[in-house]
């Protein structure tokens, strides 16, 4: 059986990363193929219980079997969890710079069948269904098609396709399976180039090139940096995917957790669930999320080191988007609330004054809460409104038409709403004053021609850009002092 060894550029002596590095693939490259080496299984490892030790011939530990094959060649020592066994293997290959190959027999009578899964943590803390991203739904496809199978000289091009099909997919995953699969596809194209002389030498180029390929998708799995790229990058799609507002996971969350949009959850009801999933990722084995001591690049490994499923590393990813989106809102609580308690003199609207009820709920039905700026800095919709209120022509519907534009591109409103709706936001808040329905239905049809074009005196008005740096002449003029208003202290 052929396996991997890694973790070599840890066991090389050096100051820094750096050093250790460089000191690893002069050690590589200068290593004679093939080589002895020892086997020794370390069982106290703090990593691992599965840990087996790699030592060249002075004895010098020089890095550990690759994570992917230590349950398989397990099997090759005796019975007894004793450490002291050891096995003598020939390294025969190396993968990139600093990862060798080597090959050892497994007895028959050794080669198990593979033990059932068992789930290595909690069940979900969500009784709804979180759904694969479709690339990992094809990384499983493919890897279904491609090991099982035994491909035939006709089938080299086919052994190509799916290869190459794979490996556009893996480097968006750190799932152990998908790891180990990746080193399994690399030694079937190996075994198939070597086994299969009367396949063209163009074909046998091919699968060269291909093996180099995924050579260096498996050495980058074992970077550190690049794995810990490969885990943030995971997230943020996972981010994107879990946000489709329509039937998103972050959606049906809401619907059956928090029964509103996360924006109109109470703050108790936030802090609640933050416990409660918190609580949950401070059980995951090995101290990932509740350990003071574990900084960020190290979450990454202790993972792999779980040998999660699919299903158990979404769990864990799931939570952890959804906490900290749980935290970002709760935030934005916080800061609404301090900043309402500072402003809520300037925003009364005196008791005298007349406003209909339905102008009061159109409050909420039209503005946000809040909208973020693109340096981060968080705003109250209805401040910035009222403030960029003062700088027009409140009796000029185009105009009224202009910050209700504006307020949109920065996404302070509610995407959809209808302009009748946002006049009456504006009386709920003071802004404009209630005369009656048909003032409120005039003004709406006057905005509604400069926001939405159509025909006026015979000509053909175009609509109005959605972004106010699209708008000419006047328009710009006025629309860049409300952008100003809307979006400064």
């Amino acid at each position: 059986m052929n396996f991997e060894i890694t973790a070599i550029r840890y066991q090389m002596p050096g100051k820094n990363f750096e050093e250790k590095t460089k000191n690893a693939i002069e050690f590589v490259a200068q290593l004679p193929i093939p080589s002895t080496v020892y086997l020794k299984r370390e069982p106290d490892n703090i990593y691992s219980p599965n840990a087996i030790a790699v030592y060249n011939q002075n004895y010098t530990k020089i890095g550990y079997v690759s994570e992917n094959y230590t349950k398989e060649i397990q099997r090759v020592f005796p019975q007894e969890q004793s450490s002291t066994t050891i096995v003598k293997v020939k390294v025969i290959g190396k993968v990139g710079y600093i990862t060798l190959t080597a090959d050892v027999d497994i007895p028959k009578e050794c080669l198990l069948p593979p033990e059932p899964y068992k789930r290595k943590i909690d069940p979900s803390p969500f009784d709804i269904s979180m759904p694969f991203m479709e690339e990992e739904n094809k990384i499983e496809l493919v890897a279904s098609l491609l090991l099982p199978r035994d491909f035939k000289d006709e089938d080299a091009e086919e052994l190509i396709r799916l290869s190459e099909h794979y490996c556009a997919q893996i480097p968006l995953t750190l799932c152990d399976v998908d790891c180990k699969n990746t080193s399994r596809i690399l030694n079937k194209l190996k075994d198939f180039t070597n086994n299969h002389s009367a396949i063209s030498s163009s074909t046998k180029k091919k699968l060269e090139k291909l093996c180099h390929k995924i050579q260096n998708l498996v050495a980058n799995i074992h970077r550190e940096e690049d794995r810990n790229k490969i885990y943030e990058t995971h997230l943020v799609r996972m981010k994107e995917f879990f946000s489709n507002e329509k039937d998103g996971f972050f959606k049906r969350y809401d619907d059956n957790y928090l029964k509103v949009p996360l924006g109109l959850a109470k703050t108790d009801v936030i802090e609640s669930e933050i416990n409660r999933l918190t609580a949950w990722l401070d059980k995951v084995p090995r101290g990932i999320f509740h350990s003071h001591n574990l900084k960020k690049k190290d979450i990454v490994p202790q993972m792999r080191y779980l040998h999660l499923s699919r299903r158990e590393m979404y769990d864990i990813m799931g939570t952890e988007l959804v906490v900290l989106r749980l935290k970002e809102q709760l935030y934005q609580n916080e800061l609404i609330e301090n900043l309402e308690s500072n402003t809520k003199q300037q925003n009364a609207v005196p008791d005298e004054v007349c406003i209909p009820d339905d102008c009061r709920d159109a409050i909420n039905k039209v503005m946000k809460p809040t909208f973020t700026l693109p340096n981060g800095v968080v705003k109250i919709s209805r401040n910035q409104i009222v403030k960029a209120a003062y700088v027009i022509d409140l009796t000029t519907n185009v105009q009224v038409a202009m910050l209700m534009a504006i307020g949109m591109e920065v996404k302070a409103i509610r995407p959809g709403v209808k302009c009748i709706d946002f006049i009456r936001a504006l009386i709920g808040i003071g802004v404009l004053k209630y005369s009656d329905e048909k003032a409120i239905k005039n003004m709406a049809d006057g905005m509604n021609k400069k926001l939405h074009g159509g025909k006026q005196k015979g000509k053909t008005v175009l609509p109005l850009p959605p972004k106010h740096l699209q708008w000419k002449e006047i328009d710009r003029n006025i629309g860049e002092d409300i952008f100003k208003a809307m979006t400064t202290e």
